[in-house]
């Protein structure tokens, strides 16, 4: 369930309502057939009776459920977890390991070229 990590406990706060379901926000959905899903939302029940939903993890594709598909619906509020997270790089940090790479790349160019 990237980026949160594996056993984190997330919570949620139940809604009532679907109609007030807000895009882009992250919501627990319990399905008939799919079990629990953690996603993140576009709300189209008015146009389509449908949610749109979107994994935090680029390598899933976005797709669509009925809401006859659909047992509760709980808003994300946070996750609870006993792993500390990675430290991002600054962005100079990112420019500097692109310098390098870019450098690596140069040098074996330049050493194709001298081999041909």
């Amino acid at each position: 369930m990237l980026p949160i990590p594996d056993g984190a406990w997330v919570t949620g706060e139940f809604v009532q309502n679907w109609k007030f379901i807000r895009d882009k926000q992250a919501y627990i959905i319990l399905t008939l057939n799919e079990g629990i899903i953690f996603k993140v939302v576009e709300n189209r029940i008015a146009q389509d009776g449908q949610l749109r939903l979107h994994s935090l993890n680029p390598n899933y594709l976005p797709y669509s459920i009925h809401v006859n598909d659909i047992r509760e619906i709980w808003k994300f509020v946070h996750y609870i977890s006993n792993e500390i997270p990675e430290a991002k790089p600054t962005e100079q940090e990112i420019i500097e390991n692109i310098r390098e790479i870019k450098n690596e790349v140069r040098k074996i160019s330049n050493k194709l070229k001298k081999d041909r």
